[in-house]
């Protein structure tokens, strides 16, 4: 599936959504969506591109956050919380109580991610 959306340089670019590391909203209905080496602005909610994404397996962290579990890098349990990573880094983001069951089913039958508790 491909997005067309506004670039951190102001150009519009067409996505896969394949490459999306996660996205996130301020609450205000303005999106970030962070590729690996990009930033792009969107205004929809949460729940729009969850229902959006929902078939391409993504996950619903907390109330204001995605992410595609392909770009899952490790999974904490005890400390509830998944690693990204990007261009500009290692990124952390806490993930809910019932997140924390579909991403260990995902990460057990689909990849060999670090998985710690």
């Amino acid at each position: 599936m491909l997005l067309s959306l506004l670039n951190s340089r102001g150009e519009y670019r067409l996505l896969d959504v394949k490459e999306i590391v996660y996205l996130q909203t301020n609450g205000t209905g303005k999106m970030t969506i962070y590729s690996y080496d990009d930033e792009f602005k969107m205004i929809s909610t949460v729940k729009e591109m969850s229902e959006l994404l929902e078939d391409s397996g993504w996950f619903r962290t907390d109330r204001g956050t995605l992410l595609n579990p392909e770009r899952i890098e490790q999974f904490d349990g005890i400390l509830n919380i998944v690693k990204l990573r990007t261009s500009n880094g290692e990124i952390i983001t806490p993930v809910s109580g019932r997140t924390q069951k579909q991403i260990r089913s995902y990460l057990r039958t689909v990849k060999e991610v670090g998985l710690d508790s």
